[in-house]
């Protein structure tokens, strides 16, 4: 009798390790994923960065609007942004295909809640967004490699990199250098305690854009 309380013992542990090491590689495994982005009209997209949890990948969407990865760790939310049509971000809930519509017509939330200084665009003679801030916006100092700065800010950890923010959503340093200055329909720079809503991100100062598109 004992014995065979000692075999179902052994047997009921073989059997929950062998459904957590099959839990585990099911986990480990890494899955496909087709991306497909529009426009409000369902017209593909081409040339789209994406970022997956706010972290650009370096390609972009093809001629038909389509980006295949294999995904080694889910992300929590998928970004598309386009320089013509703007951004978008949605919550991905582990499908292996996914079509993403950006809504160029759509308004943005703005989450800055006070008044800080606002410049408005009139941006067609510039060639880039970084020639834009050298020339249009106080407080902003941009080096001859497109690093920047925003005077009176408190570095925390030595990099002096601002927060970038367009339409609301959190982007990197390429995808910022991909704005048109055309598209620019204002600029915030903030600083000091302008910044907390951002928290410890906005310690070195926060460039809000918003875009027409």
């Amino acid at each position: 009798m004992k014995s065979l309380k000692i075999f179902k013992a052994i047997t009921l542990l073989l059997f929950i390790a062998s459904t957590s090491t099959s839990i585990a590689q099911q986990e480990n495994k890494s899955s496909k994923l087709t991306i497909v982005v529009k426009d409000e009209r369902n017209k593909a997209i081409a040339g789209a960065s994406i970022l997956f949890d706010n972290k650009k990948h370096p390609r972009k969407t093809n001629r038909k609007g389509v980006f295949k990865i294999k995904l080694k760790k889910k992300p929590k939310e998928i970004t598309v942004f386009s320089v013509l049509h703007g951004l978008e971000k949605v919550t991905y809930m582990g499908q292996e295909k996914i079509i993403i519509k950006i809504n160029s017509s759509k308004k943005n939330v703005d989450l800055v809640a006070s008044k800080p200084k606002e410049t408005t665009a009139d941006a067609k003679q510039y060639r880039n967004i970084y020639d834009y801030l050298r020339g249009k916006v106080a407080g902003v100092r941009i080096s001859s490699n497109n690093i920047i700065s925003i005077r009176g800010s408190n570095s925390w950890n030595g990099n002096k990199q601002p927060l970038l923010i367009l339409n609301g959503v959190q982007i990197d340093e390429d995808s910022f250098g991909d704005i048109l200055p055309s598209t620019i329909r204002t600029i915030r720079v903030l600083k000091g305690p302008e910044t907390s809503v951002y928290g410890i991100r906005g310690s070195n100062g926060v460039i809000v854009v918003k875009t027409v598109l």
